[in-house]
């Protein structure tokens, strides 16, 4: 998982593969200690951040000797992770990770039920141009395959932090009508009134595939990112769909037809990763 998306809290570890926080935060530690994961956080007054972690450098070591590549030296390494601790894109990027690491928990909870496929926003971005010739002008921040048997929904998500403008989200949606008409697109947006916004000012007219939810709608509700949450866009019912009930496209990313380098499933409910 780390090797794909670089970093994940405890929580989102616990989502995926523990069935506590607790248990999940003294794993950590034991392979922290151990040298195989490194660890930082934010100073934060009052209070404390929870710790982010990421590979170690013998942990990247070993990934690439099992993949037969030439890892990148330590000093690169350590670097990246000093870039990654200061990145101004942190904080969205564990949004990404914890939206995904949602579903995994909501899988993990009810039979005949799974995420698939997790691509990274890099790894989907190589796809697209690969093997659409789409290059800059759709990135989304990521790809998932979700199957509630019998329905498969394939979907990107579009994570809203507030930082973008109405109008580019708009672009946005225009770009995956011209390259990829049909395509769920999903937004998680941060309050009801963008998501107010978005819906009158943007996709009023309808945009088949698009849906979204909120930060606000999922914390008052208590619901995961696979449940009721999602407002389809354009004319016909208002009604909040379970991610399952959205449109399905069809639509398939396979990383590994280009050397991606997906990762092994570790247990059964979780996603091949990329």
């Amino acid at each position: 998982m780390l090797a794909a998306h670089r970093v994940l809290t405890a929580e989102q570890v616990a989502a995926l593969l523990y069935p506590s926080v607790d248990r999940a935060q003294r794993r950590l530690l034991a392979l922290t200690r151990r040298g195989a994961l490194e660890r930082f956080r934010a100073r934060v007054y009052p209070g404390s951040q929870a710790w982010r972690y990421t590979l170690s450098y013998p942990a990247v070591q070993l990934i690439a000797a099992r993949r037969a590549e030439q890892p990148a030296s330590r000093s690169a390494h350590n670097t990246a992770v000093l870039r990654l601790a200061r990145s101004g894109t942190l904080e969205h990027q564990l949004g990404v990770n914890g939206f995904f690491t949602s579903l995994a928990r909501d899988a993990a909870a009810r039979p005949l039920t799974r995420l698939a496929n997790w691509y990274s926003e890099s790894t989907v971005a190589t796809a697209l141009q690969w093997d659409y010739g789409i290059k800059e002008t759709i990135r989304p921040d990521g790809y998932g395959r979700w199957i509630e048997s019998p329905r498969v929904t394939t979907f990107f998500i579009e994570y809203d932090r507030g930082t973008e403008s109405l109008e580019r989200l708009g672009g946005k949606i225009t770009a995956y009508a011209t390259h990829l008409p049909g395509m769920t697109v999903l937004y998680h947006l941060h309050s009801a009134l963008r998501e107010t916004h978005f819906h009158h000012k943007l996709i009023g007219a309808g945009r088949e595939g698009v849906a979204t939810t909120t930060a606000e709608l999922l914390a008052a509700s208590g619901e995961g990112v696979s449940g009721p949450v999602w407002l389809p866009a354009g004319p016909g019912t208002r009604r909040r769909l379970r991610l399952s009930e959205l449109p399905g496209s069809g639509f398939a990313l396979q990383a590994n037809e280009w050397g991606a380098g997906t990762a092994p499933i570790p247990a059964p409910h979780l996603p091949e990763v990329a």
